[in-house]
């Protein structure tokens, strides 16, 4: 959870930054990006969540999604960051922390944020050097948003 006081009630959607424990790059591994996108479905499927768009890169991961009622976004990222880790760290035979303790949130409170919120996350990986085009990244939003492909475990709504 961020130092930040959370107002779930805003009603805004919001970009949700979170980071790998020590910056390590696990995402590297397609493997490990598709566990991630499964548990973002699981959650899906359990809370009452939007998700508008996502970027999963080698140590951070970026969601641009809107929670409604009876849940708070804390939960949401309390059962994404959970599940995962300890998916992650049963598969590994590991344990201890997979991601940072806290995550970085930004509610979009206008049309135009919520539209330079999912650029940003979306040219991610071309920023980062990962890819030329963001519909050429396989774990980002941007290629059922260009290409029209549903390929993701976690459709865009």
């Amino acid at each position: 959870m961020s130092v930040w006081r959370r107002f779930p009630e805003h009603g805004f959607p919001s970009l949700v930054t979170t980071n790998v424990a020590g910056r390590q790059p696990i995402f590297r591994e397609p493997g490990v990006a598709e566990q991630l996108l499964r548990v973002i479905a699981g959650v899906r499927s359990e809370e009452p969540l939007g998700l508008h768009g996502y970027v999963i890169m080698p140590d951070h991961v970026h969601l641009v999604l809107s929670v409604r009622a009876r849940t708070s976004l804390g939960r949401v990222m309390q059962l994404i960051k959970g599940r995962f880790a300890w998916r992650y760290n049963r598969s590994n035979d590991r344990s201890g922390k997979v991601w940072q303790d806290r995550y970085h949130e930004k509610a979009l409170r206008s049309e135009s944020a919520l539209l330079r919120a999912l650029q940003y996350v979306e040219d991610n990986p071309v920023t980062g050097g990962l890819a030329d085009r963001p519909e050429s990244y396989p774990w980002s939003s941007a290629r059922e948003r260009v290409l029209g492909q549903a390929e993701s475990l976690t459709p865009v709504l």
